[in-house]
């Protein structure tokens, strides 16, 4: 296995797929896609991967087709040193060279941020379909890794009748940290101390950038850590929550999914309950609840107590603590007001978590799983003290 950089924070298991992906040297074809919402450390991670082995790393930006094409050109033509920079028409073009150039170095190809490309030439994933196609019946070793962050785009990529569906011998999906691993990371030694902060922030590794490394040294400092950090509009975590639903393609309509997940933060967990709490019938959000379990904001679960019925809830810790403490008193916050409005949620934020956490993460050993439609991330708190400790 490829040794893992030192810089990497723990990450093993995908470390390991990752290693296995580029080490493999069969004289077909392989292609992976690597997902996950952003700020995970995902793209930190699939560029130490192409550093160590010496592969092509490509990352797309928000550009039209033709810029996102000379982009790559220059990324294609910086990786092989040519004399001469490359000119491509289209992505037809593009692709060729890539793959000609993947097979004769037998080099690992990574793009970044594929959505952004797909966005823009949505005849993308059949050029690289054709291409990978060939390559399997010449027999051309290219190994090529997919990467992005829209998590319903990422998924749509191997789903239903999509081009690339059954072409991909890797499927991996950059998850936050469980509660544990996350402690860890906050270099967090007080367990119940890491369980209030697990729940504001979860477990996403570039919210601790996010506060200045700044994280409460004992139970007594969470109450004022809440409020120089989420609750102020002078920090990037302040508005991280609306940013996670609108960097999702396929989320049109942003204050109906606000309502939705503001609905199941609250505590209403089945269609029913959350079709009442927004005012529409139970038929009308059908859509709305799909894109947001394909989006991995929600996740659906089977109801334990009453077999053939699904509950859901919110993936992101950081967006419960936004609809159900921020978003009721948004206006209060952006004037500077964090004080009033943390003394006023308290007793709400201690009730509706000792709830949540009761209902969803009573199992610490519950193992991770996925379907093609959801994603069911492990949110692995362990436990609930029983009076959550909270400074007076």
């Amino acid at each position: 296995m490829i040794p893992k950089p030192k810089r990497v924070f723990a990450r093993d298991f995908e470390w390991r797929h990752l290693s296995a992906f580029a080490e493999r040297t069969a004289s077909k074809p392989q292609l992976g896609v690597v997902s996950g919402r952003r700020r995970q450390g995902k793209t930190f991670l699939i560029e130490a991967l192409a550093r160590e082995v010496g592969g092509l790393y490509f990352g797309a930006t928000e550009a039209t087709e033709t810029e996102s094409l000379r982009l790559f050109s220059q990324a294609l033509a910086d990786y092989t040193q040519a004399a001469v920079p490359y000119r491509f028409a289209d992505w037809d073009e593009a692709i060729r060279q890539l793959f000609a150039i993947g097979a004769e170095r037998r080099a690992l190809i990574v793009i970044d941020e594929f959505p952004y490309l797909s966005k823009v030439s949505p005849a993308l994933p059949s050029i690289i379909q054709r291409e990978i196609d060939r390559a399997v019946s010449r027999e051309t070793p290219v190994s090529l890794l997919l990467c992005g962050s829209a998590m319903s785009v990422m998924g749509g990529l191997l789903s239903g009748s999509a081009p690339l569906r059954g072409r991909a011998s890797m499927e991996l999906v950059v998850r936050p940290f469980d509660y544990r691993l996350a402690a860890r990371y906050w270099r967090l030694d007080d367990p119940r101390l890491a369980v209030l902060v697990h729940t504001v922030v979860g477990g996403t590794p570039a919210y601790l950038r996010f506060v200045n490394d700044e994280t409460p040294s004992e139970l007594g400092d969470f109450d004022d850590w809440v409020q120089s950090t989420v609750l102020d509009p002078g920090t990037p975590l302040f508005r991280e929550a609306r940013y996670l639903m609108e960097e999702e393609a396929d989320v049109r309509d942003t204050a109906l999914y606000h309502s939705v997940l503001a609905a199941v933060a609250n505590g209403n967990a089945t269609r029913g309950g959350i079709a009442g709490y927004i005012g529409r019938k139970a038929a009308d959000i059908g859509h709305h609840l799909n894109v947001l379990e394909d989006s991995c904001l929600l996740r659906r679960e089977i109801d334990v107590f009453r077999p053939g019925r699904s509950v859901y809830r919110v993936c992101e810790p950081l967006i419960s603590f936004y609809q159900v403490v921020m978003r009721p008193r948004w206006s209060l916050l952006e004037s500077g007001r964090a004080g009033a409005v943390w003394r006023d949620a308290r007793a709400r934020f201690t009730a509706q978590w000792s709830v949540l956490t009761s209902r969803t993460c009573a199992a610490p050993s519950r193992e991770r799983s996925r379907s093609s439609a959801s994603c069911r991330a492990r949110s692995a708190l362990g436990w609930w003290p029983t009076q959550p400790a909270v400074a007076r």
